[in-house]
C-alpha cells in the first residue's frame, strides 16, 4: 500500500533550488550520483490548503529527475587553435672555394686558441686584449670569416684560406710559436676551442695570397661579399688589396 506524502510551495521550490545546486557541483566533477530519499528526510508534512499531494515517493523522484535535467551544465570552452610557427629556412652553409679558385694547398696543424691569457698572456683589461698583430680585432663569423694567426713567411698577412670544419679564414695574427707550417683558429672561448676543433692535422686551400696587411676595412668588405655568395666570388679575388 502507499503511503501519502504532502509537501509546501515553498518547501518544493527550495528542495528543488538545493537539488539543483549540488547537481550542477557534482556534474562539474563528472561524477555521478544516484539520489534516493527517505520518507523521514525527503517529506515534511504539513496540513495546509496550499499543500500537494503526492501518492507515492516515485512521483517526487521523477519531480526531482526533470530538475535535474534542466539544470544548468557546465561549459566547455575549447582551447583555441595556435597557429604554427612558420618554417624559417636555416642559414645557408659557407660553400667551398671552386677548384678553379684556389692557388694551392698546404698541409698544416692547426690549433684552436683564444684571446684570453690561456692564449696570449692578455686578460680583458689589457688594452691590447683580442687585437691582433696586424691591428684588427679578432673575429669567428662561420658564416662568413674569421681571423686566424699564420707565419707570415709561408702566409703573408692578408692572406684568405679556406679550412675544411672552419670555414674562411684570413691572416691577420702572427706569434712566437707559429712557425712553418702551423695555423692557429681563433674561437671566442676555450670551451668552443676543445669542443669544436682541439688540435688538427689538415689540408688548407690558398684562395689569395696576402701583401702583408690585413684591415678592418678589408674584413668588412670580405665579410660582406661571402655574406651575399656564400664564397669568395672571384671580383674580390681579383681586387688588389
Amino acid at each position: 500500500m502507499n503511503k501519502q506524502f504532502s509537501i509546501t510551495k515553498k518547501n518544493i521550490r527550495c528542495l528543488l533550488v538545493y537539488c539543483v545546486m549540488f547537481a550542477g557541483m557534482m556534474i562539474s566533477l563528472n561524477q555521478a550520483e544516484a539520489y534516493t530519499f527517505e520518507e523521514e528526510s525527503a517529506v515534511l508534512h504539513v496540513e495546509s490548503r496550499s499543500s500537494y499531494q503526492y501518492s507515492d515517493e516515485a512521483q517526487l523522484n521523477t519531480m526531482v529527475y526533470m530538475a535535474l535535467l534542466w539544470s544548468p551544465q557546465p561549459m566547455i570552452i575549447p582551447r583555441p587553435e595556435l597557429p604554427e610557427k612558420p618554417l624559417t629556412n636555416p642559414a645557408m652553409p659557407v660553400l667551398a672555394p671552386r677548384s678553379e679558385q684556389v692557388l694551392g694547398t698546404q698541409k698544416v696543424t692547426a690549433t684552436g686558441y683564444t684571446a684570453g691569457v690561456e692564449s696570449t698572456g692578455k686578460g680583458p683589461k689589457h688594452p691590447q686584449y683580442g687585437i691582433t698583430y696586424s691591428g684588427v680585432k679578432v673575429r669567428r663569423d662561420k658564416e662568413t670569416v674569421s681571423t686566424i694567426a699564420a707565419d707570415p713567411k709561408l702566409f703573408p698577412m692578408g692572406s684568405i684560406l679556406y679550412i675544411p670544419g672552419y670555414g674562411y679564414g684570413i691572416v691577420a695574427d702572427t706569434g712566437s710559436a707559429i712557425k712553418g707550417h702551423k695555423i692557429d683558429l681563433y674561437f671566442p672561448t676555450t670551451k668552443q676551442v676543445y669542443k669544436e676543433w682541439g688540435k688538427k692535422d689538415v689540408e688548407v686551400q690558398v684562395i689569395k695570397q696576402g701583401a702583408g696587411k690585413c684591415t678592418e676595412k678589408m674584413l668588412r668588405e670580405l665579410s660582406d661579399a661571402i655574406d651575399v655568395y656564400k664564397s669568395v666570388p672571384d671580383s674580390w679575388l681579383d681586387k688588389a688589396i
